[in-house]
C-alpha cells in the first residue's frame, strides 16, 4: 500500500546490505552512506533539489517497525532528503573524511526546493519485499530485473545529436538496412553496438575514412557513393577489425587514421565506379543503382555500367549450424551428434544450437588430440585446445599477413585478447544468465566451421 509520509517519521535501515559493519543509531546509518560514496551522495541530494522530487518511477518501501516506518529500500534517497534538511547529519563523515559535507549540503539545500512528504510503499513484512528489491540490485536475472541500456541503447534515449556514439549509432542502423541478408557483417554490427560504439564512432567521424570508404553524413542518415556491393567489403572490413584487435588507441591521431585506411586499401571500392549521385541507405532490391561517373550506356541508353546494373547478392542465413557440413573422417559418434544439431532450427532454438556448437567443436579438436594429429593435451582449456588445432591446420595462423583467411576469424575470436568467442560459449554454458541470439549463434558457426572442417581432414587416414 502506497502512503505518504513524512521524511521526518521515516527510519533509515540500521541492516542496510550496503554497510560493511552494523550500525548502532540513525546518525550512524547517514554517516556510513555517506562514508560509502560521498559524492555520489552529494550529487543525488543536487539530482533531487534541481528536480523539486525523488524520482517518482521509484517509490522507497518501508515497513512497519516497534519503533515507526523502516525504509528497507531507498535509504539513500531518504538519507539526502534528511540531510538537506539537516546538514549537520554529516559532521561524524565530515571529520572522518576532512571534507566539508556538512557545507556541501547546506549549498545544494539553499540552491533549490526538495520535499518534506514523500511516498512509500508499506509492506507487512520483509519477506513481501524481497523479490523486489533483489531484483533491483542483483542485475538483469534472465531479463526479469533491471536491463541495462547497452551505449547505443542509451544515445537513442539521450539523443545527442552530432556526437561519436550518434555518428556510430546512424552508421550501425545504416549498415544494417543496407545488407539485411549478410549475417557475419550483421554480427560484428551488433558486436561493436555493445562494446565499441565510441571507438567506431571516432574512425567514421574522420571525413577522410569516410571518404575512402564512400559514405558521408547527412543530417541522421548514411549515403553512399557507390553501389552497396562495391562497398560491402570495406564496411565488412571495419566491423571485422573492430571485432577483433582494433582498439581505440590504433585510431586516435589523424595520422593512425590515414595508416588504417592505407593498410586496408585492398578493400576499398574501385574509385572508377563511384555514382553521380549518391544513394540513401537501404538494399540495392532494383539492381539500378544511380549512374556511374563512367557512362557506358550504348547507344538504345541501356546502362551496362557493372556498379549500376548488378544487383547485390542475396545470402540467406543459415537455418542449422554448420549447415550442410558432413564430417567424413571423424568419430561415428561425432558426425552422428553434428547430423542431430543440423535438425535444429537455429531461429528456434537458439540456446540448444549454442551450446552445440561448443561441444562439436571441442569433440572435434579433442579426437585430434588423441590421434596425435594435433599437439596439444586433451584436459587443456578450449582455448589452448583451439589454438593447438589453428597451428595444425596452418602454422602461420600467428602472422596475421601469412596465415590462411579461413582461419582468421577463429583465431582473433579466440586467441587475440581476451578470447571472446570462447568466453562467448562458456557462458552459454555455464552461465544462468547466457542468452544467445540467433545472430550470435550464426556468428559461432561461421566462425569455427573451417576449424571443425580442417581438423576433420586432419584424421583423414587415422581410423
Amino acid at each position: 500500500m502506497i502512503q505518504t509520509e513524512p521524511v521526518s517519521g521515516l527510519l533509515l535501515s540500521e541492516s542496510n546490505p550496503r554497510f560493511a559493519k552494523s550500525v548502532s543509531g540513525q546518525d550512524d546509518a547517514v554517516t556510513a552512506l555517506l562514508l560509502d560514496a560521498p559524492t555520489k551522495m552529494a550529487n543525488l541530494a543536487r539530482d533531487i533539489v534541481e528536480q523539486g522530487t525523488l524520482n517518482p518511477t521509484e517509490v522507497p518501501i518501508a515497513v512497519e517497525d516497534d519503533d515507526g516506518l523502516v525504509v528497507i529500500e531507498g535509504n539513500r534517497r531518504v538519507a539526502c532528503l534528511k540531510l538537506l534538511a539537516n546538514p549537520e547529519l554529516a559532521a561524524a563523515a565530515s571529520a572522518q573524511l576532512e571534507l566539508d559535507l556538512v557545507g556541501r549540503f547546506k549549498d545544494i539545500a539553499k540552491s533549490g526546493s526538495f520535499p518534506t512528504l514523500v511516498d512509500v510503499y508499506v509492506v507487512l513484512n520483509q519477506d513481501e519485499a524481497k523479490h523486489w528489491i533483489e531484483l533491483r540490485h542483483t542485475g538483469e536475472n534472465d531479463g526479469v530485473g533491471v536491463l541495462e541500456w547497452a551505449s547505443w541503447q542509451a544515445n537513442n534515449f539521450r539523443r545527442r545529436r552530432g556526437s561519436q556514439a550518434d555518428r556510430a549509432t546512424i552508421f550501425c542502423d545504416a549498415i544494417d538496412e543496407t545488407y539485411p541478408d549478410d549475417e557475419l557483417l550483421r554480427a560484428d554490427v551488433e558486436a561493436i553496438r555493445r562494446s565499441k560504439l565510441t571507438t567506431l564512432g571516432r574512425l567514421v567521424a574522420d571525413p577522410d575514412v569516410r571518404s575512402s570508404f564512400g559514405f558521408a553524413f547527412e543530417e541522421d542518415a548514411v549515403v553512399f557513393f557507390f553501389d552497396p556491393e562495391d562497398l560491402v567489403a570495406g564496411f565488412r572490413q571495419i566491423f571485422s577489425d573492430l571485432a577483433g584487435t582494433l582498439t581505440v588507441t590504433e585510431i586516435k591521431t589523424k595520422g593512425q587514421r590515414a595508416d588504417y585506411v592505407s593498410d586496408r586499401a585492398s578493400s576499398l571500392p574501385d574509385r572508377s565506379k563511384k555514382l553521380s549521385c549518391p544513394r540513401p541507405s537501404g538494399p540495392d532490391d532494383s539492381g539500378a543503382g544511380s549512374s556511374s561517373g563512367n557512362d557506358t550506356s550504348d547507344g538504345g541508353g541501356q546502362n551496362k555500367s557493372q556498379g549500376s546494373d548488378r544487383k547485390t547478392k542475396s545470402v540467406k542465413p543459415e537455418p542449422v549450424i554448420f549447415h550442410k557440413l558432413r564430417l567424413h573422417n571423424a568419430n561415428a559418434r561425432i558426425s552422428k551428434l553434428l547430423k542431430g544439431a543440423q535438425s535444429i532450427n537455429i531461429d528456434d532454438s537458439p540456446q540448444i544450437a549454442a551450446v552445440l556448437i561448443r561441444i562439436l567443436l571441442e569433440l572435434v579438436v579433442s579426437e585430434g588430440i588423441a590421434k596425435k594429429v594435433i599437439e596439444g593435451a586433451e584436459q587443456a582449456k578450449l582455448k589452448q585446445k583451439v589454438r593447438s588445432a589453428l597451428l595444425a591446420l596452418d602454422s602461420q595462423c600467428e602472422n596475421p599477413v601469412k596465415r590462411n583467411k579461413t582461419l582468421e576469424m577463429a583465431w582473433t575470436r579466440t586467441q587475440v585478447d581476451d578470447g571472446i568467442a570462447v568466453q562467448t560459449m562458456n557462458a552459454f554454458i555455464h552461465n544462468i544468465y547466457g542468452d544467445p541470439t540467433a545472430e550470435e549463434v550464426r556468428q559461432l558457426s561461421i566462425t569455427f566451421r573451417p576449424v571443425i572442417e580442417g581438423v576433420d581432414g586432419l584424421l583423414r587416414g587415422t581410423k
